[in-house]
């Protein structure tokens, strides 16, 4: 039998039955006889529908989702073993996961495949030798570091090739090499000027 749709009455919260269908019908409520003008929309009298569409409704001695206990257990987290119905399952990566599983992976492990964001090391680099040119005394070697200690890290979620990277060098270097070069010749004019 199907179940009847019902919605409450705002005096008194007593249980007053929707319209069959989508149209709107003028009645009292049962108990405290306020008049009530009820509209009910396709989707509260779909009812069945849609618990259809996010996996099967659970029966006596089934093995219930972990996360909708209505619902019928079909599949298990690959992670925690807990049972999943279609609706809470996520398939990602070629494995099947819960919600927390794949937070933790994505937030607190950093595993590789399923981060949702990655730093571009080449990017870092370029940026202090290009933007901060003014200041490539300091940022010229900054990026030197940070090129050389992330030189094995992943270039990205989508595969890059290294021009960054040797761009980012070789800048990195030139401004490095120059502001070497301007010191030497600087300290080499103050000792001949203290020699002659």
């Amino acid at each position: 039998m199907k179940e009847i749709a019902t919605i409450q009455c705002p005096k008194c919260r007593a249980r007053v039955e929707a319209a069959p269908s989508a149209t709107a019908r003028e009645t009292r409520c049962g108990v405290c006889q306020a008049p009530l003008s009820v509209r009910a929309f396709p989707r509260l009298a779909a009812k069945d529908a849609k618990d259809a569409a996010f996996g099967t409704l659970s029966a006596e001695g089934d093995a219930v989702c972990t996360f909708y206990p209505e619902l019928q257990a079909e599949t298990v987290c690959d992670e925690c073993g807990c049972f999943l119905s279609e609706k809470a399952a996520v398939h990602w990566n070629d494995a099947t996961l819960c919600m927390p599983c794949l937070h933790q992976l994505r937030e607190k492990r950093d595993s590789d495949a399923y981060l949702s964001k990655r730093t571009l090391h080449d990017n870092v680099a370029l940026g202090l030798t290009v933007l901060l040119a003014p200041f490539t005394l300091l940022t010229g070697p900054m990026a030197l570091y940070h090129l050389i200690r992330h030189r094995k890290a992943s270039r990205g979620i989508v595969p890059r090739g290294p021009f960054r990277w040797w761009l980012a060098l070789v800048l990195a270097l030139a401004a490095t090499g120059g502001w070497l070069f301007l010191i030497v010749l600087w300290i080499s004019m103050i000792v001949r000027e203290i020699a002659a």
